[in-house]
């Protein structure tokens, strides 16, 4: 088995690669890009959401930490059946965490655009766009053309069954991780305002306190002098006047 050549690949670029506009080889490579669609996996909180992205030209979307993804190639590949492919991603993306988890090879006969998965096993999002280029892929030759090979045309589209595999959600340690300090600052912002409430509370017990201490005396002396004044009513009149003794004629 020898690999093509960067030669072999743009003697033959025409009849590998259609549906693009100008393929690239790279070194003994042919880069391809990010196509129309493309498929990321929610959080728990976004499963009943989130669905297929048609991507408009050069649009942006991300891959967040801990999540899956299911990117089409804007590229047909198309495999001679005296030949195989091999697919990886550029290193560029490796380097951001960026994974390769679907198949290494291309089979002999295929004709269609690629479906990669990838996992975004890095600390931060990694940010893509429609046309960017992100994987490679090479070609291998065979001894002679192989009796097996592909002889339908691939998926146009990301197959649901694909999706369906990953739509229960994906709660990543980065997703609870910021569900966890989310948590914490509501909690912190109650706990203010449960103090704030507590020092007003305080603050108004204060207050009554010194309004009681300064009526609290006043009151009582009004309540006395009241008493006072029923006391003195209810007591009996003393008769001022003197008995005059009494003569007789």
């Amino acid at each position: 088995m020898a690999f093509w050549s960067s030669q072999t690949l743009e003697n033959r670029l025409g009849a590998l690669i259609a549906g693009a506009g100008a393929p690239k080889v790279d070194c003994n490579a042919i880069e391809l890009t990010i196509g129309r669609e493309v498929y990321v996996t929610p959080n728990l909180t976004d499963i009943y959401t989130t669905t297929k992205q048609q991507l408009q030209l050069e649009e942006a979307f991300q891959i967040p930490p801990g999540q899956f993804a299911f990117l089409l190639t804007e590229e047909i590949v198309k495999v001679p059946k005296a030949a195989m492919a091999f697919i990886s991603m550029k290193a560029t993306f490796k380097m951001k965490g960026l994974i390769n988890v679907s198949g290494f090879h291309v089979d002999p006969g295929w004709e269609g655009p690629l479906v990669f998965a990838v996992f975004n096993a890095g600390p931060a999002p990694v940010h893509l766009q429609r046309g960017l280029p992100l994987f490679l892929i090479w070609y291998a030759d065979l001894d002679q053309p192989s009796e097996k090979h592909k002889s339908t045309p691939g998926a146009a589209t990301i197959p649901p069954t694909l999706i369906s595999s990953l739509t229960g959600g994906n709660d990543t340690l980065f997703a609870l991780d910021q569900r966890l300090k989310d948590g914490i600052k509501r909690l912190d912002e109650e706990d203010r305002k449960l103090d704030s409430r507590i020092h007003e509370l305080r603050n108004a017990q204060t207050r009554n306190t010194v309004m009681i201490s300064v009526i609290a005396p006043i009151l009582l002396g009004l309540v006395a002098l009241a008493f006072k004044d029923s006391i003195v009513s209810l007591l009996p009149t003393r008769s001022t006047s003197i008995s005059q003794p009494h003569t007789g004629p």
